[in-house]
Parts: C-alpha cells; sequence; structure tokens
C-alpha cells in the first residue's frame, strides 16, 4: 500500500492498518495470506464487519454508499 496516497479529508489514518472517518467509522486493513482485504465497520453496528473490500478506496466508496442507502 502506498501510504503517500491522499485520502478523502473526512478519514483519518489512525494506526498502521486502521482509518476513521469523521462520523466514527472504521477500515482496518487485514492480510491473509497474501492478499489484504478492509474490513468496514459502520458505527452503531453490532456487527464485527458491514462489508469486506479489496482496496482502501473501494472500502471508502463502500462506507459511503451504506451511509448514503440508509438516509434513502
Amino acid at each position: 500500500m502506498n501510504m503517500n496516497a491522499r485520502i478523502d479529508p473526512r478519514w483519518h489514518h489512525v494506526h498502521a492498518d486502521w482509518w476513521q472517518d469523521d462520523r466514527g467509522n472504521d477500515i482496518h486493513r487485514v492480510d491473509i495470506d497474501d492478499d489484504a482485504l478492509y474490513h468496514c465497520h459502520l458505527v452503531g453496528s453490532t456487527l464485527p464487519w458491514d462489508a469486506v473490500a479489496v482496496s482502501l478506496d473501494e472500502a471508502m466508496a463502500l462506507v459511503d454508499e451504506a451511509l448514503g442507502a440508509e438516509t434513502r
């Protein structure tokens, strides 16, 4: 992963493999074998994760999409 990549200003790189947005949603990067998965956890959810993505950009988009669906 390119740590110099610019991310949406709503997201903050909290720790090595952990990002959080200004609404409290989390993304955790998990390495499994030679692959990386990004587990998305929506604030207030009782699930361990709400979505899984294969890139940080995809994970951020999934969180935004899920939150957009909640407001419709």
